[in-house]
């Protein structure tokens, strides 16, 4: 393997991990030594791996079990590829499949893709195709669970928010009458707040993404990158925040605003959404309880996928008219889940201050 292939298996390599870690696979080859070795080479990527010598074998775990994925030979005894295939798509009809196929088989293909399969591994295995192509496949399973994630945890969050409307008219009217109370000290604190935390910032002249990209093009691209891997990174945060949520959770999804805040930052014409991420991130800092993340996830979530759609628009297509064209909704955004931060934390403080009363 020579030197500039290298970097390339590593990146990809690195890329399968971040999307395989929690998929389960079904691997079915009757060549006991080839499966042995595939194994070998695939546990380090996946969650859970079972092996089946046919396609008999095979039916009777993928009924058992709940599989995300089938790598299957084509070739088998008893039972074999296609009609394993055949079955499995009977039985769910979404399963992702990929065909472990030697180049004389070819003739066997074309059913297998108007069946439905995601696509073939070639044998002897290519590193470099194998690896593509697996990244290929494991992206569409890791997307779907994404979005199946941001469904389910939006759903749970609508009650809470229709709860938080209603106390928020309520504390609302509550505000209106203390502030009719001289000894009030409410509009001392907004007053510091607000000089503290607002900054007003130029907006720069109208420019298209593509005469923005080349006029710094080397620059962009880096930024580009940078900027996807974080988005990387918090999406794979996000997933394992659905097990379990604790500090060390919190901290990461603060560590992560941070550095994208830092990436924007780097170029002027973006230092106002620079500026809203950098402040989401510190009232991120005054969340003591991680638990209270939950609430705010779904809301960080679409936030998120808006920079991604912004990032994509003005760094990778360069399709934007206006690089600017979603700055407003960006800050908009971040400052709306700044606020019902802030006001989750006043509720609480409160709450706090109406016990000591009594």
């Amino acid at each position: 393997m020579d030197s500039n292939t290298k970097p390339n298996i590593n990146s990809l390599t690195k890329r399968l991990k971040e999307v395989c870690y929690e998929i389960n696979l079904l691997l079915v080859e009757d060549d006991i030594f080839l499966q042995d070795q595939i194994k070998q080479f695939l546990s380090k990527f996946f969650n859970k791996i079972d092996t089946a010598n046919n396609g008999i074998e095979a039916l009777e775990k993928y009924i058992e079990n709940s599989y995300e994925l089938v790598i299957t030979d084509l070739t088998m005894p008893m039972m074999n590829g296609i009609e394993l295939t055949k079955n499995i798509k009977e039985i769910k009809n979404t399963q992702n499949i990929l065909i472990l196929s030697a180049h004389y088989e070819s003739e066997n293909l074309l059913p297998l893709v108007n069946i439905g399969i995601d696509g073939f591994i070639t044998k002897p295995m290519d590193m470099e195709k194998t690896l593509l192509q697996l990244i290929k496949t494991c992206e569409l399973i890791y997307n779907d669970k994404l979005l199946r994630y941001y469904h389910n945890i939006l759903e749970e969050t609508n009650e809470e928010l229709l709860k938080n409307n209603h106390k928020s008219e309520y504390n609302l009217v509550a505000t209106k009458n203390h502030k009719l109370q001289p000894t009030s000290k409410i509009p001392e604190v907004k007053e510091s707040v607000k000089s503290k935390d607002v900054c007003i910032l130029p907006k720069s002249t109208k420019m298209s993404a593509v005469d923005f990209f080349n006029a710094y093009p080397f620059e962009l691209e880096k930024t580009n990158e940078d900027l996807e891997m974080l988005e990387d990174k918090f999406n794979l945060a996000l997933i394992r925040s659905e097990k379990n949520i604790h500090g060390e959770m919190l901290e990461q999804f603060i560590e992560i605003m941070k550095c994208y805040a830092h990436t924007i930052e780097m170029i002027p014409q973006f230092g106002a959404l620079s500026y809203g991420i950098r402040q989401l991130a510190k009232t991120f800092e005054f969340i003591e309880d991680p638990q209270k993340l939950s609430s705010a996830l779904p809301m960080l979530a679409h936030l998120f996928d808006n920079l991604e759609q912004w990032r994509k628009a003005v760094f990778y297509y360069c399709d934007a008219e206006d690089i600017h064209y979603m700055d407003d909704s960006l800050i908009s955004d971040a400052q709306s889940l700044q606020g019902i931060l802030d006001y989750k934390s006043n509720s609480s403080d409160s709450d706090s201050d109406d016990i000591e009363l009594f």
